[in-house]
């Protein structure tokens, strides 16, 4: 009975110990997790993303442009800057929007800033934009997809995403009247002044 009893005592003990030890271990993990988190948080987005990429760019760009004041932010790790014609769907004959979009990406758990980026980019990559299928490209960052079209109407549409280390570029334009290429050729020259004034 003694033996038995010591046995159970023994079993018991042993129990308790993995149980206490995988509580500890769990503990530990956590708050290495959150330490690691904490050390590389996502980097604040630029104040003013606008001024950033050039507004004289986005005046260029878009006929008449005028920021449109509701969708332009910085919050955090995302802002975004549009532009739209002043008079767009007035009757005017030349019209368009240029939309810039930043979302910087920090570590969660083991997946690096970079690597969430990375796949937040194939997901829009793999998305059908407005003009047409997305295609990859290496023109631009460490990985890009983009695309240009011109419908039956004369207006000519393009967008780019595109990333580079955690920071994530969306870039979408149209005008009317215009052609794909120049439409291309925009969000290239977007891109390229986002890049060089984003750091």
């Amino acid at each position: 009975m003694a033996v038995r009893e010591s046995t159970f005592r023994r079993r018991l003990l042993w129990a308790v110990a993995v149980v206490v030890l995988v509580f500890a271990a769990l503990g530990i993990y956590v708050k290495v997790v959150a330490a690691v988190e904490r050390a590389r948080p996502a980097a604040a987005a630029p104040p003013d993303l606008c001024a950033a990429v050039g507004t004289s760019l986005f005046e260029k760009l878009v006929p008449e442009g005028v920021p449109l004041a509701d969708a332009n932010y910085s919050s955090g790790p995302g802002a975004a800057c549009d532009y739209v014609s002043a008079r767009s769907g007035s009757g005017s004959e030349m019209y368009g929007s240029l939309h810039v979009r930043l979302l910087r990406h920090g570590q969660v758990n083991w997946d690096t800033g970079s690597e969430r980026a990375a796949a937040y980019l194939a997901d829009l990559c793999r998305a059908t934009a407005m003009g047409g299928k997305f295609s990859a490209t290496t023109a631009f960052g460490d990985e890009a997809c983009a695309v240009s079209t011109v419908d039956g109407g004369g207006t000519a549409y393009a967008s780019a995403v595109v990333r580079r280390g955690a920071d994530l570029f969306e870039v979408n334009y149209y005008v009317h009247p215009g052609g794909a290429a120049q439409a291309q050729r925009a969000v290239e020259e977007t891109v390229a002044a986002a890049l060089a004034g984003v750091r």
